[in-house]
């Protein structure tokens, strides 16, 4: 077993600890991971971290999914105290890593013939973006567009929240105007979502190509993309509720969304 590191001053501790900062993020293009189910999920996916932290205490028999990786992955034991200073969760959970951030480019959202891509624009709470990209993976969607003003993709918390699912689809920062070229260019239509909208999202046609966006929790959709949206939807409120958050109205459209395009297949299927 390696040797316990005890030192606030360790090459290996400094270099998480700096990746609180987005500066050291983009410029090392490093994730930092943090818990077991993070952590598991991101190697269940075929992921291998560059440095995997373990708290002293915690024993590494028991957490399975490290085993295949003894001798091929650089995997340090920390001191109790030392780990949780370290650790930018309030209460961790024992195990910490740092992986490549992966990379892609628009054109990897366009490979289906039918995309659904999540645009996402200026959304400042790094737990509601983080939520939107899980939800995204779960509906099937191709990828997701952030444009200037989001948080951070690979802030600490939007990385818990989103449960690996950067390693699943591509995740791009573009330009507003480089987003709506590229849209115009392939035809597809740009979906906005708004309370006086006439039409409920859940009688739009989703069978088609679409990149829905989101907007600002507070401000809603810049100017420049509301008046690029090719078509607007409602998600209809039984109460005098102003608006869901938008995590929650970007799933509720991409699931419907996938509810639609999962009918479609099947009725494929029978003719």
């Amino acid at each position: 077993m390696p040797a316990v590191i005890e030192s606030a001053q360790n090459k290996y501790l400094q270099l998480y600890r700096n990746l609180r900062k987005r500066s050291v993020r983009d410029e090392l293009n490093l994730l930092p991971l943090e818990g077991v189910k993070l952590v598991g999920d991101v190697l269940a996916r075929g992921v291998v971290p560059q440095l995997i932290f373990v708290r002293e205490d915690v024993d590494i028999e028991r957490l399975p999914f490290l085993l295949p990786l003894l001798g091929n992955v650089k995997i340090v034991r920390v001191a109790e105290k030392l780990f949780d200073r370290t650790a930018f969760t309030d209460s961790p959970q024992g195990i910490i890593a740092i992986a490549e951030k992966p990379s892609y480019t628009l054109a990897d959202l366009f490979v289906d013939t039918a995309p659904l891509i999540l645009v996402v624009d200026a959304v400042q709470d790094p737990g509601n973006l983080g939520t939107m990209l899980r939800s995204a993976v779960a509906a099937g969607a191709a990828g997701a567009v952030l444009l200037p003003g989001t948080v951070d993709s690979a802030n600490p918390k939007t990385l818990r929240a989103a449960m690996g699912a950067h390693f699943v689809m591509p995740v791009v920062e573009a330009a507003t105007a480089e987003l709506l070229s590229e849209l115009q260019l392939r035809r597809i239509p740009l979906v906005a979502t708004a309370a006086t909208a006439t039409v409920a999202y859940d009688l739009f046609d989703w069978s088609m190509p679409a990149a829905v966006v989101i907007g600002n929790e507070g401000a809603g959709i810049s100017p420049l993309v509301a008046e690029a949206a090719d078509a607007w939807v409602a998600i209809p409120l039984a109460a005098a509720v102003e608006s869901l958050n938008a995590a929650v109205a970007m799933s509720v459209v991409f699931f419907e969304a996938a509810r639609q395009r999962r009918t479609l297949l099947e009725i494929q299927k029978i003719f």
